[in-house]
């Protein structure tokens, strides 16, 4: 699941050497570097991963989805290969950055693949830049509200008050295994062996624990409800039946609001039906790319 994939830097982009591997990146209008990969050829498509998480995570997938397009993965900054940085973990930040790798790379008719907290970045991108050069979205298993309000369904864990982000809070600050190995298992419809939680721990110790934190807060109090109808593009919802981060019908509430949606449910998943029916969502994706 979190296996390293080859990576070549492309003509003039900027690089360093690591473990004898060329790694790309940009380097962003605050001198933080962003790691990304390219694979294959054709329309875009950009892959953005979930919170203390890195594209690693997307391994599986990238054959299959680069066979007939250009994948763009990328790591946002304090994640995975990306720079460190005390500065800049929100939201809003994130979206600036991956606003840049997009200008960077001038890329136009981008669909955006968003997990977890890949998603409420891909929204935040829509608040701040719009739709321009975009041509379709993915949310893949988020909630545009994390925290408990009246009348809402579908918060973290179908009930996440303002107690519970704070004892999460302080349990990741002074005890991050026992809140975060707990939350990976959560995200399996069937939880992985102990191996492969320890595994993909690891990828999520490349995020400081300071920097989790600062952009778990504000996610946990963005709303993200009021942005939706802005999403003027085709929308794919992949959402895992069995999904214990965000159980009920939200795909089907958000089908209702977005103005162009398609609801891809799947039976055996969790959080991560990328991985756990991963030759299911490849096929969905690739259908939703060839429209």
């Amino acid at each position: 699941m979190c296996a390293r994939t080859d990576c070549v830097a492309r003509v003039g982009d900027s690089a360093a050497e690591i473990e004898g591997e060329t790694v790309p990146y940009l380097e962003l209008s605050d001198a933080v570097p962003l790691y990304y990969e390219e694979h294959g050829a054709g329309r875009p498509v950009l892959l953005l991963h979930g919170w203390t998480m890195n594209s690693t995570f997307w391994a599986g997938n990238v054959a299959a989805l680069a066979a007939e397009n250009r994948v763009i993965l990328a790591d946002f900054r304090g994640h995975g290969r990306s720079g460190k940085t005390p500065e800049g973990h929100s939201l809003a930040q994130y979206a600036r950055d991956v606003h840049e790798l997009v200008r960077a790379l001038d890329l136009s008719e981008l669909t955006v693949v968003g997990w977890s907290m890949g998603t409420s970045v891909l929204l935040s991108y829509v608040r701040q830049f719009g739709c321009d050069g975009l041509r379709g979205a993915v949310f893949v298993d988020q909630s545009p509200c994390f925290l408990d309000a009246p009348g809402w369904d579908f918060p973290l864990q179908g009930g996440y008050s303002a107690s519970d982000l704070a004892v999460f809070a302080q349990t990741v600050r002074h005890a991050r295994p026992l809140a975060i190995k707990p939350f990976i298992q959560a995200c399996f419809a069937e939880p992985p062996g102990a191996e492969a939680v320890d595994a993909a721990y690891a990828e999520t110790t490349q995020t400081h624990t300071s920097s989790a934190l600062d952009v778990w807060m504000d996610m946990a109090h963005s709303d993200w409800r009021a942005v939706l109808p802005e999403v003027s593009v085709p929308t794919l919802l992949v959402y895992g039946e069995r999904s214990r981060i965000f159980p009920g019908d939200l795909a089907g509430w958000l089908a209702g609001v977005l103005p162009d949606a398609r609801v891809a449910k799947f039976s055996a998943s969790g959080h991560v039906p990328f991985v756990e029916e991963r030759e299911q969502f490849d096929a969905v994706v690739m259908d939703f790319l060839r429209r």
